[in-house]
């Protein structure tokens, strides 16, 4: 089981999840808190630190009960990251999500086997 945060630092809003993953890809998870705010000429690192606090009071949780902390947008320079995912990358995983019978992942998966690289 997997405990996680996901923030995106948006230009003008920022968006923070906490949430519990049990099996390979997700095969079940558990939305536990939720967070976002505009940022308003705020400092951005400090809303992502708020958003955080306050889903782990919501949820009963302490920072030592998380195992992944992700960021993406412009949360690339945040401390307390333990990954960032870039916006094409967290794009593209979405579209995967909500499409999975999608007709260019069965590409993507051909072209990724050694030997249909340059073939």
């Amino acid at each position: 089981m997997t405990t996680a945060i996901g923030v995106d630092v948006g230009s003008g809003v920022i968006k923070t999840t906490l949430f519990r993953s049990e099996g390979e890809e997700s095969a079940s998870y558990e939305w536990l808190a939720r967070w976002d705010a505009r940022i308003r000429q705020r400092d951005s690192y400090k809303l992502v630190e708020e958003s955080i606090e306050d889903v782990l009071a919501k949820s009963g949780l302490k920072r030592s009960d998380v195992d992944y902390v992700a960021t993406t947008g412009e949360g690339e320079s945040f401390q307390g990251a333990t990954g960032h995912f870039y916006s094409m990358t967290t794009h593209a995983r979405g579209a995967l999500y909500l499409n999975p019978r999608s007709p260019r992942r069965a590409r993507h998966r051909r072209a990724a086997r050694p030997g249909h690289l340059h073939g």
